[in-house]
């Protein structure tokens, strides 16, 4: 059996960004998902040609490009892979998680109708302990709270419904134990915790002749506190498209484009002074959290016993600990970081249109926006939909519009 790859470039760079502490400081039909990624285009031409083999048995000359995936806010190289030539590859470099650490939403064009892309990462986080998950829920951060699911899970719910309104069948599942042993050993070599990855994929076929592929990546990772442990865990969902005679080809061509992947020294070298950085600010933030607790505490100590004593520090030790932690994932780094928080919070996107030239506040949830000129807007899942040719919307003008954040 062939192994399948669609998933893997994408999910390789995810992994490739972990490896430092978080920042002191976040979706829709399935053709908008890849609109979104075209911010980084940076192709550079491979001199070196490769000789493969054709389906039909003759020998052609394939020349290679290399896709370099940037930071956007040093201009570093991350790290970048290799790709056909004839393929157009487009990254955009995203924050979510980490104000300084970017993942990276990736799309992919070519012939034969090829055209893949992958989710933006989503984030939550798994309270074992229960007494700390009940108190998160009357916060902000309780739409963060989510147990730990399955790939199957998140496919039920988001991918199923998505694929076959927009005219696939499904097929069947697709197992990728070779290039999957090789992301876990990539993740293993760049956590420092206790890591996992599992992956689900899915293939599908439309009436069209093409075929496709839907893949869901989870990353958990454990993370120690006073009360028990934490599990942060993130995932994402990559679709790919072709035409069903060019399926397996294309699906080579990916798995040597992950294992081509190559990291930049430089970049691994800012991560890890990042690293020591953050460590010696939490550190001297812990310090000070700890000084200030014991100077209250001990203003109070006449009117506390011992016991009472103990429990309080401990208490306000993990309230330290969390708090550090949510402020490094979640802290208002910009103005940006904060609007996409709130728009979380309120389940709301926002977006411009370009009729207009002002932002508008929309319901989330939907993978594409169209406006008119009034303010008035759609919300659409469908792939293949556009309103203008809508009889039924009295002949107004609609522009698609785009997330301005």
């Amino acid at each position: 059996m062939k192994t399948s790859t669609l998933v893997f470039i994408p999910c390789l760079f995810f992994i490739s960004c972990l490896g430092g502490p978080a920042s002191d400081n976040s979706e829709p039909s399935i053709k908008e998902y890849g609109q979104q990624s075209v911010a980084y285009e940076d192709l550079e031409d491979r001199n070196e040609l490769e000789m493969e083999e054709s389906l039909s048995g003759r020998t052609q000359v394939t020349s290679k490009k290399v896709h370099h995936l940037r930071d956007a806010r040093t201009g570093l190289v991350v790290n970048s892979a290799e790709y056909p030539s004839d393929w157009k590859v487009i990254s955009k470099p995203i924050y979510t998680i980490d104000q300084k650490l970017p993942t990276f939403l990736i799309q992919i064009t070519g012939p034969d109708h090829l055209q893949s892309f992958n989710t933006p990462i989503t984030y939550h986080v798994d309270y074992q302990d229960p007494q700390m998950a009940e108190a998160m829920y009357n916060t902000p951060y309780e739409k963060l709270v989510r147990p730990l699911v399955t790939p199957q899970q998140i496919f039920n719910e988001e991918v199923k419904a998505r694929m076959s309104n927009s005219g696939f069948q499904y097929v069947g599942e697709r197992e990728q134990p070779e290039v999957t042993q090789y992301l876990r050993n990539k993740l293993a070599s760049k956590s420092k915790m206790n890591s996992s990855l599992s992956m689900y994929n899915t293939e599908w076929k439309n009436p069209s002749g093409q075929k496709a592929m839907a893949s869901v990546s989870i990353i958990s990772m454990q993370q120690p506190t006073i009360s028990g442990n934490m599990m942060v865990w993130f995932y994402t969902v990559n679709y790919t498209f072709v035409d069903e005679t060019a399926y397996e080809m294309t699906l080579e061509r990916m798995k040597e484009a992950t294992f081509s992947y190559a990291k930049n020294p430089q970049w691994e070298h800012y991560v890890a002074q990042l690293a020591q950085q953050r460590a010696q600010e939490n550190q001297r933030r812990m310090e000070m959290a700890s000084a200030q607790h014991q100077n209250r505490m001990q203003a109070r100590w006449s009117a506390f016993n011992a016991h009472q004593e103990k429990m309080k520090g401990i208490w306000a030790a993990q309230d330290a600990n969390h708090a550090s932690f949510m402020n490094r994932n979640f802290g208002a780094g910009s103005d940006t970081g904060q609007r996409q928080f709130i728009n979380m919070i309120n389940e709301e996107e926002t977006v411009h249109n370009p009729i207009t030239g002002n932002n508008y506040q929309v319901n989330a949830g939907s993978t594409e926006y169209w406006m008119d000129s009034e303010g008035n807007y759609i919300q659409n899942d469908d792939l293949f939909y556009t309103p203008n040719g809508d009889i039924n919307l009295n002949n107004r003008e609609w522009v698609k519009v785009k997330k301005a954040y």
